[in-house]
């Protein structure tokens, strides 16, 4: 019986057929476009489904959706995050889930680091008076990030390629905090210091997050961690939005606990109306619309990479990068 692909992601049926057909020993098997299906459409397309495509834009793939499989033995998430996915569920019906893990890594890693000159260059406060008729040359007090001490939440694929990136600018130290010690090797490759979290948020001038979103995280700078945090100091999350309480990073900014952040991801996507943070002044905090990770040269890598594993899959192979038991 020929195999059925489910693709939740906005990419043409035709290509994923030939980016899937390169690797060998592939069997027949159609395609259904499910990107824009939902509802009892999208129900019916999972039941049918024995591999799902899932997408970055993070459509929801839950109990319900997950009761409804018949012969579903893999979800690919083409993303390092997978917190739209419910890994339970999956589990129990024996359908493994796998991530892309390293496609966007170098992406994400560039965006942490162009955010922090944004908010230390005072870019963002520096644009909007020029576009407002001023010349704030001599008030803005834009600063360097060389002779700083940067605190990297996270010491996984894009928390060691953050670290690696910011050897030439001079820092003077680069603390992370991650739940196991790296070994001294590893550290000495990077350049970093492992530090636990309280201590890597009072010492540094620049904390960037790069965690996954799980128990353990959510809410895990909240108004407490933001008060231990140096009153100078700047908060970039490119990790999920539900790992900073949002409530409290607004306060914290308007009552100037802390000099500003900026935000890659929120806890409603797209950003509601009702935002706390949206009551935050523009020159205090820096936004971008969930695309750290996004780029052309991080979506070959992605597609290719969920192509593979689809590949396995469909063949009867184990498939790869499954964080799921």
């Amino acid at each position: 019986m020929k195999k059925i692909l489910l693709s939740l992601a906005p990419v043409s049926v035709e290509t994923l057929k030939f980016l899937i057909q390169c690797s060998p020993g592939v069997p027949e098997f159609g395609v259904i476009d499910g990107h824009e299906l939902g509802g009892e459409e999208l129900a019916t397309a999972f039941a049918k489904a024995d591999v799902v495509l899932g997408t970055w834009t993070f459509k929801r793939i839950g109990k319900d959706l997950v009761a409804r499989t018949g012969s579903l033995k893999l979800i690919q998430q083409p993303s390092i995050g997978y917190d739209n996915i419910d890994l339970k569920a999956c589990s129990e019906r024996g359908i493994l889930v796998a991530n892309s893990p390293t496609g966007n890594v170098a992406t994400v890693a560039e965006h942490t680091i162009a955010m922090a000159l944004a908010l230390v260059r005072k870019l963002v406060r520096a644009n909007v008076g020029v576009r407002a008729g001023r010349w704030d040359r001599l008030t803005l007090a834009p600063s360097e990030i060389g002779g700083k001490t940067w605190g990297v939440v996270g010491f996984g694929e894009i928390g060691r390629a953050v670290a690696l990136r910011l050897r030439p600018f001079g820092l003077a130290k680069v603390l992370y905090a991650a739940p196991r010690q790296a070994a001294k090797e590893v550290e000495e490759q990077y350049g970093v210091e492992y530090s636990s979290l309280p201590m890597l948020l009072k010492a540094s001038d620049i904390v960037s997050l790069h965690v996954p979103l799980t128990d353990s995280t959510r809410n895990l700078i909240d108004a407490g961690a933001l008060s231990s945090m140096k009153s100078g100091a700047y908060l970039i999350n490119l990790s999920r939005g539900g790992v900073v309480d949002e409530a409290a990073l607004a306060d914290a900014l308007l009552k100037h606990v802390i000099a500003g952040a900026a935000t890659d991801v929120f806890v409603e996507e797209p950003l509601g109306a009702a935002d706390p943070l949206l009551k935050v002044p523009e020159d205090k905090i820096l936004f971008s619309p969930h695309i750290a990770g996004m780029s052309p040269e991080s979506m070959r890598r992605i597609l290719t990479d969920s192509a593979e594993n689809i590949a396995r899959a469909l063949a009867g192979q184990n498939p790869l990068h499954v964080v799921n038991s």
